[in-house]
């Protein structure tokens, strides 16, 4: 009964384990691994008289420092090959991310980022690029540098504003009617909403989001890209507090 009842438990551990979802697949066997694990057996005990001589005293080594956290290429993080060119001026690091306004997730990372543009090194150029995925991201692109060509400073918070209308909401703007409509709403004029739709300004930076996207072979959102070079995203490494712990490792990595 013993036995049935050790294996069934066994069972329940390793089901337990990948249900949870939480470990890799190396640290779920290495759990099952240790539960399942037998004791050695103690070394037997040598006489007294035989022990060696202690040797001379010594002074106590200087405790080893520990290094700064590591994350792995495959794990945390993938190579961008070749790499995007930057728009940044040599010695600053660039951090970009790629987002679709329709994404429920990058509206949940959206206090994380404006959590590390707040305490990001002052050498460290932080963009947003939307992805063009589809036709439907593609015109989620126009909005936002719509946006960005209205509000250059983000004074006026248009890209959180937009945000909360499509997230929160829950409006459709997949239109020029709709575009225009919400924008006349923040205060702009129709002229000055057109103007931004049109110009060359725009098609310039709808070539920077095709170019971003395709290079980076970036197929899900949020994504974020460091100096053009290296790939993570909140699903690689688990969490919004240990992206952001990756991110200032990445930055720190050769360009």
């Amino acid at each position: 009964m013993k036995t049935v009842f050790s294996r069934v438990s066994g069972i329940v551990l390793a089901a337990t384990l990948v249900l949870s979802g939480c470990l890799s697949e190396s640290s779920q066997a290495e759990a099952v691994r240790q539960q399942h694990a037998v004791t050695p057996a103690p070394a037997p005990a040598v006489a007294p008289a035989s022990l060696p001589a202690p040797p001379p005293q010594q002074q106590a080594p200087h405790p080893i420092q520990q290094p700064a956290a590591v994350f792995r290429e495959g794990i945390e993080y993938t190579i961008v090959s070749p790499p995007i060119p930057s728009n940044v001026a040599p010695g600053q690091t660039e951090v970009t991310e790629l987002f679709w306004y329709g994404c429920p997730h990058c509206f949940a990372l959206e206090p994380a980022m404006n959590k590390f543009q707040q305490t990001k090194p002052a050498n460290v150029v932080f963009e947003r690029v939307p992805a063009t995925l589809t036709p439907r991201w593609a015109y989620h692109a126009r909005l936002y540098y719509v946006g960005k060509m209205l509000d250059p400073t983000g004074q006026r918070g248009l890209h959180s504003k937009i945000f909360n209308a499509l997230q929160v909401q829950r409006r459709t703007i997949s239109t020029d009617d709709a575009l225009i409509r919400f924008f006349t709403e923040q205060g702009f004029t129709e002229d000055q909403v057109k103007g931004a739709l049109n110009s060359m300004e725009m098609r310039t930076m709808l070539a920077r989001s095709d170019e971003v996207g395709n290079m980076s072979k970036a197929d899900s959102v949020p994504t974020i890209i460091v100096n053009g070079k290296y790939l993570t995203s909140p699903s690689k490494v688990g969490s919004e507090d240990k992206l952001l712990q990756v991110i200032s490792y990445l930055s720190k990595l050769p360009h």
